[in-house]
């Protein structure tokens, strides 16, 4: 692996404080399914981040997946759902994850788990029976962070509405946050709990040194609430379920790796998957030049200084296919293609996908092609 000065690639422990960030992925893979067209012969690199996209994408039969983290904790993540799948019954698998409660979840891991796991993975879920205990997709930090803003909401909206919300055909949702949700307390809340000060807090600072960032975290993230809660059907969408309930709606409502139609379909593919632990520009380093047609790189360089994205595009551009899909996702920084005359941005196509997203916390998205040096 390649190094350089502090300043460019902060170092893993000071970003994230041996904490496993993510237990669950917060984009739609649909968005970018939609995009990369993955389809047979495809070779994708994606990020990591809690693994159910990277399984998801699994599913549209690509030949090769790259999945790149800079945390650790994450491919430990990754490296037990795949082991998890590959040794486990489904229901089994589902108990694991904390999504029934038929088994004892610690149990399923150290009788049918653990023997599967690098020495690395098992070091560490050996010390995780109390996340199991609780419900592993809850155990990240970013889950954690909605667990608290969901304690709050229970009081400020009411559990009831929350419950309710859930249970409306998308033509009410928009008079149902109009006339009974977007109050007063509520806008005062996202004012708070979405603050720059109360992220940085319970998620991690470095997250938010590189961004410009609105002046009021609040009102941004309130737009995106709700765009959420009036225009995206809700019966339906699983990460705002998670985040307002703290589970899945029904086993029907979940993302697509975990319906039992597809476990087996899985089982035959998820030695197709590499996972990479380092920043995205030493694993591209590693690879070789027009090896990959297909990224999925979520929102990965908001958490980079500006230089470091330019000099990853380089890299990007050398790794990628000519007329390689590519989708990317911004936050709060923006770090934009678009700029760049080596990719083609389609605008209108990236907010069409934007305002599809049923993760709906991203304020920009990019659909882009490289088109070549």
């Amino acid at each position: 692996m390649t190094t350089r000065p502090e300043l460019d690639r902060p170092a893993e422990e000071a970003r994230y404080g041996g904490r496993l960030m993510f237990a669950q992925s917060w984009e739609d893979p649909a968005c970018d399914i939609s995009w990369l067209k993955l389809g047979p012969g495809s070779r994708l690199f994606a990020i990591t981040s809690g693994a159910d996209n990277v399984l998801d994408f699994l599913l549209e039969d690509p030949a090769e997946i790259v999945a790149a983290d800079i945390n650790p904790l994450q491919t430990h993540l990754a490296e037990l759902k795949v082991a998890a799948i590959r040794v486990l019954p489904h229901a089994s698998f589902l108990n694991l994850l904390g999504i029934r409660s038929d088994e004892d979840p610690a149990r399923v891991y150290h009788r049918g788990v653990r023997g599967e796991l690098s020495d690395a993975a098992r070091a560490y879920w050996d010390g995780q029976n109390e996340a199991f205990s609780q419900g592993l997709l809850t155990q990240g930090g970013f889950e954690r962070y909605f667990a608290i803003l969901r304690g709050a909401l229970r009081v400020v909206v009411g559990r009831r509405k929350m419950e309710e919300l859930f249970t409306l055909e998308a033509n009410q949702q928009r008079d149902f946050f109009a006339r009974r949700w977007n109050t007063f307390a509520w806008r005062s809340f996202l004012r708070i709990g979405c603050s720059k000060w109360f992220l940085g807090n319970r998620l991690d600072p470095s997250w938010f040194a590189h961004s410009d960032g609105p002046a009021s975290y609040g009102d941004h993230f309130a737009g995106l609430a709700r765009h959420a809660i009036s225009e995206i059907p809700a019966r339906t969408n699983y990460f705002l379920a998670q985040i307002f309930l703290g589970r899945y709606v029904a086993e029907e409502f979940t993302p697509r790796y975990l319906h039992p139609a597809h476990f087996e379909t899985l089982r035959g593919r998820v030695d197709r998957i590499r996972f990479e632990t380092g920043d995205i520009l030493d694993v591209f380093a590693r690879l070789p030049s027009r090896s990959l047609d297909t990224f999925a790189l979520s929102n990965v360089f908001e958490y980079s200084p500006a230089s470091l994205f330019e000099r990853t595009k380089d890299e990007l551009a050398r790794v990628a296919t000519a007329g390689a899909r590519i989708t990317l996702r911004n936050l709060l920084a923006p770090r934009r293609l678009a700029e760049d005359d080596r990719f083609e941005v389609d605008a209108e196509e990236g907010d069409r996908l934007r305002r599809a997203d049923r993760g709906f916390i991203y304020s920009h998205f990019e659909a882009a092609r490289y088109a070549g040096p």
